[in-house]
């Protein structure tokens, strides 16, 4: 069932598709540290703690995905199948057959950065985020590099790691000083 779908979205291929869901599949993942930047337009010293909480929730769901739980699971690529590589019309470059795909470490970042966005700004600012972050994910797909369900896990991830460290830091900030 997994492979129909990745066959459909895949298959679904139109220049002008191509023409936003290319870049998105190669640099979207970058989008998120970029719009964290937007929150210092609001002043400089109030945010660029919350700022650097961002940038720390998208890096740690990156780095736990792609150093940690792929090499743990080392699931292959669709390309990486030979009868799938017939199939697939690849956008971008085809990654290695020796390319781990579970889970998606774009996915990872992006909804890291997306749920970090959402839960320190709220949902006026995270809504679009997310949608922006499930294009990226999709975007994935559309180009034939990864699994529906590598997004999936990797939105997980990256959505479970912004919330735990959002909540960590409510509580670092909230603990009484240090009598001195």
């Amino acid at each position: 069932m997994e492979e129909r779908l990745l066959i459909a979205i895949n298959g679904l291929r139109a220049p002008a598709l191509d023409a936003l869901l290319g870049p998105l599949s190669e640099h979207g993942i970058y989008a998120f540290p970029l719009l964290m930047l937007l929150a210092l337009t609001k002043g400089w010293r109030a945010q660029a703690r919350a700022v650097a909480d961002g940038w720390l929730a998208w890096f740690v769901g990156l780095y736990l995905t792609e150093l940690i739980v792929k090499p743990l699971i080392a699931r292959p690529r669709p390309t990486a199948h030979d009868h799938l590589r017939e199939l697939l019309d690849v956008l971008g470059r085809v990654p290695s057959p020796s390319s781990l795909s579970f889970p998606s470490g774009t996915a990872s970042a992006a909804f890291a950065g997306s749920t970090w966005i959402w839960l320190r700004f709220g949902w006026r600012a995270g809504a679009p985020a997310t949608a922006l972050a499930a294009l990226v994910g999709l975007s994935r797909v559309y180009a034939g590099v990864h699994w529906p369900t590598d997004i999936v896990g990797g939105a997980l991830i990256g959505a479970a790691v912004a919330y735990g460290w959002h909540r960590l830091s409510r509580v670092i900030d909230d603990r009484p000083a240090a009598a001195g």
